[in-house]
């Protein structure tokens, strides 16, 4: 049986040719606390990393996305480096974002989106799948929402509530 640090592979790197640049940019994947900074500073960036956006015009507008770029180059929240990046070209900039991703989520985010549903169900207490699941089916479709919705009851006033018990 093999050991963790036996399985360990070095950090997955891809060189990818910028546009005028006389040396190919080195990005790596995103580490989970990368992920999760990103997503606390750009809660929009889940949308990035799962596809589940509105469109192509919603991705190209999104602050996160060139987030996402810096530190998959090694430059978390340099404001400097995403100043860079918001330069390049669009192809470019989707070059960076793919060869990232690529190296992030391998098997894709239906693969990741399973594992965080089963995780889910750990932790709510179910022991094992549903009835009938199937692992070798698509993933269904996961909808975000990243704004509460408005409460359906009016809110209460000080005057109109009953008053409490002391």
């Amino acid at each position: 049986m093999a050991d963790l640090l036996d399985i360990v592979t070095a950090t997955a790197v891809e060189a990818v040719t910028i546009t005028g640049a006389a040396t190919p940019v080195d990005v790596r994947r995103l580490r989970v606390d990368e992920v999760a900074a990103l997503i606390v500073r750009f809660p929009s960036a889940v949308l990035l990393l799962t596809g589940a956006g509105d469109s192509v015009a919603t991705l190209l507008n999104s602050p996160g996305l060139v987030a996402i770029i810096a530190a998959g180059c090694g430059h978390i929240g340099d404001e400097k480096s995403e100043a860079l990046i918001g330069s390049f070209s669009i192809e470019d900039q989707l070059k960076l974002l793919n060869a990232i991703l690529r190296l992030t989520v391998p098997n894709g985010f239906g693969s990741v989106m399973q594992e965080v549903e089963t995780l889910a169900r750990l932790i709510g207490g179910a022991s094992e799948a549903p009835k009938g699941d199937n692992k070798a089916a698509k993933p269904e479709a996961v909808k975000l929402r990243l704004k509460p919705s408005p409460s359906p009851s009016p809110p209460l006033s000080g005057e109109a509530s009953r008053p409490t018990m002391s």
